[in-house]
Formats: C-alpha cells, sequence, structure tokens
C-alpha cells in the first residue's frame, strides 16, 4: 500500500487511490468491523463485490473477515491488548 492509500483508509474509502476492486472489498470491511453493529451486505455493495468476485470469492472474503472480528473481539475480551484513547472498543466500568 501506498502512503497515500493508509492515510485514506481512516477517512474515504471511496477515493480514487483505491482501485474500484479494493473499493468494493475496503466498503465489505466497513460492514464486517466488529465495532459496526448494524452491518449489512446490501444488493449494491453485494452487486459491487460481484463485477470483481465471483460468488465463493466473496465468502471467502467474509469469512476471512469474521474470523479477523472474531480474534479482534476474543483480543479485547480477554484484555489481550492496550487499548488506545481512540479505540471504539470500550472496556466496561
Amino acid at each position: 500500500m501506498t502512503e497515500e492509500q493508509i492515510d485514506a483508509l481512516l477517512d474515504d474509502v471511496d477515493n480514487d487511490v483505491f482501485s474500484p476492486r479494493d473499493r468494493a472489498v475496503l466498503r465489505l470491511a466497513e460492514q464486517m468491523d466488529v465495532t459496526n453493529t448494524h452491518g449489512y451486505v446490501s444488493d449494491e455493495l453485494h452487486a459491487d463485490l460481484s463485477a470483481h468476485f465471483s460468488d465463493a470469492e466473496i465468502f471467502e472474503l467474509g469469512m476471512t473477515m469474521a474470523v479477523l472480528c472474531g480474534v479482534a473481539k476474543f483480543i479485547f475480551c480477554f484484555d489481550l491488548v492496550t487499548r488506545e484513547e481512540s479505540c471504539p472498543v470500550r472496556r466496561p466500568a
């Protein structure tokens, strides 16, 4: 990834520094994000992904993201990492 792409990750996944294929995956990642409790793969997002990936590849992307989100949840639940102030996953008071 370029520095431009890294900078755009937090602000603008629709930025032209990403290819249309990468933008589709980034929009899927936004829906799969562990902090997005209302994540949903809409017909529009599925169509966007389908322009670049087969159904099997879309499934594999989703499963990979699900495993990674599950690992992130495990790490936070077991307090295995130091949380930054900006971390959206809060430790209970």
